[in-house]
């Protein structure tokens, strides 16, 4: 039988990525009251993504970032630029596994929190891996 990509491994490659780009940490949780600025990585789902000779899954990950209290959106701004160039570098993926695709799919939301005035930015990913090959 055929072994998935681990889901913790994934988070644990994106986390590397983002800290190696932006030389910022990205946390897999937060923690009540945490400090603004921070980076988090959220896994949504996974799909199957199957091609004719790979048996492959598509991991949703959505990545957050939380900035400082400020009224200006220019450092909310800059902080989704950093995340997205550290992003255009392919994760790495440990063997057998094979990275077919690493795809963002955009700002999803940009709102601010009333209450501490935190800008908070969403962002998706799309990663397809390859775990096995088909023979016939």
């Amino acid at each position: 039988m055929l072994k998935q990509f681990p889901i913790t491994e994934l988070i644990k490659q994106i986390q590397a990525t983002i800290k190696a780009g932006t030389g910022k940490k990205c946390y897999d949780h937060v923690e009540k009251n945490q400090k603004a600025p921070f980076i988090y990585a959220e896994f949504i789902n996974s799909r199957p993504a199957n091609t004719k000779t790979m048996y492959c899954t598509d991991y949703n990950v959505s990545l957050h970032i939380v900035a400082e209290p400020n009224t200006s959106s220019v450092p909310i701004y800059k902080t989704i630029e950093e995340l997205e160039t550290a992003l255009t570098v392919d994760i790495s993926i440990p063997e057998p596994y094979n990275l077919i695709m690493q795809t963002s799919n955009g700002v999803q939301s940009i709102y601010t929190d009333e209450e501490n005035k935190e800008k908070h930015a969403v962002l998706s990913y799309t990663f397809r891996i390859c775990y096995g090959f088909m023979i016939k």
